[in-house]
C-alpha cells in the first residue's frame, strides 16, 4: 500500500513537470524579480529586435581588469542574452581581448587597429589591500555587425567625477540604450529628413560639422534657404536654426510659422545679444547690445521671450587669462571664465537625464510669457545657484574676472537657458495676410496641432571649434570638447537627444531614464573586519546546513518511532 502511494506521487509529479515543459514551449514568458527590472528590456527594444530581418554579430573588446569591469561584462552578457530571447534572428557575440597578444608588438598593433576605427582606450586604476595601485588599459567598446555594416558602440564613458563603481553603474544604466540604438541604426531602411536653415548668417557647415556627423546616423541632413517657396519645409521632420545673426524677413517667418502649425518641429538656437569677439581678444572689453533677429514677436506668440542679457556663472570653464598689469609682459593664469557657464541638465527629462553639463558661450536666458496659453515649458538647461546677469546694453570687461567677489557677484539663481515647449501654438499671422511674394501656398492654419519645439538662448551650444595645423590643414574639434582641459561635455548628446525626442522617437530616448540603485559595500567595514566577514560567509552556510540536517533527522525519528 505504501509503495502504491509512492508510485502515485512520482507519476503525479512527473505529469506536472511534463505539462509545465510543454506549456513553456507554447507560451513564451520571462520573469524578472529584481526591483529595477535589471534583466528586462523595454517594449521599444523588443519591437526593434523583432523588426530586424538579419542576424546580428557583436564583437566586445573589453579585456580583464578589476571586479567592476567583471560586473560590467556580466551585465553585457545578461543584456545580450535577453536581446537574443526576443530577436527575430540569431544574435551572437564574442569577447576579443586586444591585450591578449603573444608579443608587445602584436599588442600595440591591436591597440592601433582599434584606435584607427575610432575606439579609444581608458585606463582603469585598481588598489589592492596593501594600498598598491596598478593600472590597466582597456577598450570599453563593442562593434555591432549587420549585413556587412559595422557600428562601434562605447560601453563605458570615462568620467573623472565618478568612482569605479559609479562609472560602471552609469554604463549599465545606458547599456540597453547604447546597444539597441546601434542595432536600430543598422536596421533602418528609411531615414527622416531634417534641415539646417541658412540665409540669416547661421553657422556654416564647417562649424556644425561635428554635430552633423553625429546626426547622420539618424537622419538625412540638408542645408538651404527658404526663398519664396511656402512649401519649402513640408518634407522635413525638423528644422534647426543655428545661431542666426541677421533679421528674418516676414516671408521666412510665415513659412516657418505655417510649418509649425502643420506639426513641424523646430530647434531654435539663438543669441539674444551681440558683442565684438575681436575687441575682446585685443583689449578684453566689448560693448554688448541686443540682437534684433525680428523673431521676438513670433517667440512671444508661442509663449517665450529671449531676454537680451549676458549671464556669468561661477560654475564655468577655466581659461588662461592675462593677469599682468598694463605695460608689463603677459602673465597667463588658469582662472574661471565666468562668461562660459557650464549649465546643468535636468534629471527630470529624458532628453537631459544622465547627461553631463553643457558648455555655453555668453548665454542669455529664457522667460515664459504666460501660463494661460496652454503651453507647457520644461526647463532642460539651467545655470547654477551662483549666477550673475547683466541686461543689455552693457559692457564686458574680462579684466574684472580676476577680482570677482562671490558675496556681491551672485544676483540670480537657476536661470533657464534651454527649454522644451509643448502644446498647441498660435500663429503669429492670425488675422494677418500672407506675404504676397510667396508661391506654393498651403491651406493656412491659425493654431497648430499638439506640437513641440526647443528654444536655447545660446547659438554657440551647437558650434564646434576648428583648429589649424602648421601646414594650414583645418581640423574639426569634437562638439563639447574643452581643448584647454581635454574634458568633453554634453553638447553633442543634448542636440541628438533633443532631435530624437521632438521627432517622436521618444520610445528610444525613454531608455535613458533607466536607473539602477548602486548598492555598494561599506569599504571601511570590509577593511577593518575583513577576517570576520570572510569567516562568517564561509562557515555560516555550512552551520545552517548542519542545523537543518539535524532537525530533519530528529523529525524523522519522532515520526517513525
Amino acid at each position: 500500500m505504501k509503495n502504491k502511494k509512492i508510485h502515485v506521487y512520482i507519476i503525479t509529479i512527473a505529469s506536472i513537470a511534463i505539462c509545465c515543459l510543454f506549456a513553456m514551449k507554447i507560451f513564451f514568458f520571462r520573469i524578472d524579480l529584481t526591483e529595477e527590472k535589471s534583466f528586462s528590456i523595454s517594449k521599444a527594444s523588443k519591437n526593434i529586435l523583432k523588426s530586424i530581418e538579419s542576424p546580428i554579430d557583436i564583437n566586445i573588446y573589453i579585456g580583464d581588469a578589476d571586479a567592476n569591469i567583471a560586473h560590467l561584462k556580466s551585465a553585457i552578457e545578461d543584456m545580450l542574452d535577453e536581446f537574443a530571447a526576443y530577436a527575430k534572428h540569431n544574435i551572437s557575440y564574442r569577447y576579443i581581448n586586444p591585450s591578449a597578444a603573444k608579443s608587445d608588438e602584436e599588442r600595440k598593433k591591436n591597440f592601433y587597429n582599434l584606435e584607427e576605427r575610432g575606439m579609444s582606450p581608458i585606463t582603469i586604476s585598481t588598489r589592492d589591500s596593501q594600498g598598491k595601485v596598478s593600472q590597466t588599459l582597456i577598450f570599453p567598446w563593442a562593434e555591432v555587425i549587420m549585413n556587412g555594416d559595422t557600428l562601434p558602440v562605447c560601453l563605458m564613458k570615462p568620467t573623472a567625477m565618478k568612482s569605479g563603481e559609479q562609472s560602471v553603474n552609469a554604463a549599465i544604466e545606458e547599456l540597453e540604450y547604447n546597444l539597441i540604438e546601434a542595432i536600430n541604426i543598422l536596421g533602418k531602411k528609411n531615414f527622416d529628413k531634417i534641415v539646417f536653415l541658412e540665409g540669416h548668417g547661421e553657422l556654416s557647415e564647417l562649424y556644425t560639422y561635428s554635430i552633423m556627423e553625429q546626426l547622420h546616423k539618424y537622419f538625412q541632413i540638408d542645408r538651404g534657404t527658404l526663398a519664396d517657396d511656402a512649401s519649402a519645409l513640408k518634407d522635413y521632420k525638423a528644422v534647426i536654426i543655428a545661431k542666426p545673426t541677421k533679421p528674418f524677413s516676414e516671408s521666412d517667418k510665415f513659412i516657418i510659422d505655417q510649418y509649425i502649425m502643420n506639426g513641424g518641429k523646430v530647434i531654435w538656437l539663438l543669441d539674444a545679444v551681440s558683442y565684438s569677439a575681436s575687441e575682446l581678444s585685443k583689449s578684453g572689453i566689448s560693448p554688448v547690445m541686443p540682437l534684433d533677429l525680428n523673431l521676438n514677436d513670433m517667440l512671444f506668440r508661442y509663449g517665450a521671450r529671449l531676454e537680451a542679457s549676458v549671464i556669468q556663472d561661477m560654475q564655468c570653464l577655466y581659461m588662461p587669462i592675462n593677469v599682468a598689469t598694463v605695460g608689463e609682459p603677459p602673465i597667463f593664469e588658469q582662472m574661471p571664465f565666468t562668461y562660459y557657464p557650464l549649465v546643468m541638465t535636468s534629471p527630470e527629462n529624458a532628453i537631459t537625464k544622465n547627461l553631463m553639463n553643457v558648455k555655453t558661450d555668453f548665454p542669455s536666458f529664457v522667460q515664459q510669457v504666460s501660463l494661460e496659453n496652454g503651453i507647457v515649458m520644461d526647463v532642460l538647461l539651467a545655470t547654477s545657484n551662483a549666477s550673475h546677469v547683466d541686461m543689455a546694453p552693457t559692457n564686458i570687461d574680462i579684466r574684472n574676472i580676476a577680482n570677482i567677489d562671490p558675496k556681491t557677484f551672485v544676483n540670480a539663481r537657476f536661470l533657464p537657458i534651454g527649454v522644451l515647449m509643448k502644446g498647441q501654438f498660435q500663429s503669429i499671422f492670425m488675422h494677418r495676410q500672407a506675404p504676397k511674394n510667396l508661391v506654393n501656398l498651403l491651406p493656412r492654419k491659425d493654431k497648430s496641432i499638439s506640437n513641440k519645439m526647443i528654444l536655447v538662448a545660446d547659438g554657440d551650444i551647437i558650434r564646434n571649434e576648428i583648429e589649424q595645423s602648421n601646414d594650414k590643414q583645418i581640423g574639426i574639434v569634437p562638439l563639447g570638447l574643452d581643448r584647454n582641459t581635454g574634458q568633453s561635455y554634453g553638447n553633442s548628446n543634448f542636440i541628438v537627444n533633443s532631435l530624437l525626442s521632438i521627432t517622436d522617437d521618444d520610445a528610444l530616448i525613454q531608455l535613458r531614464n533607466r536607473s539602477i540603485k548602486l548598492r555598494m559595500l561599506d569599504k571601511q567595514e570590509i577593511s577593518s573586519n575583513r577576517v570576520f566577514w570572510q569567516v562568517l560567509n564561509t562557515l555560516l552556510p555550512v552551520v545552517l546546513l548542519f542545523i537543518w540536517g539535524a532537525v530533519y533527522i530528529y523529525i524523522r525519528k519522532v515520526r517513525y518511532k
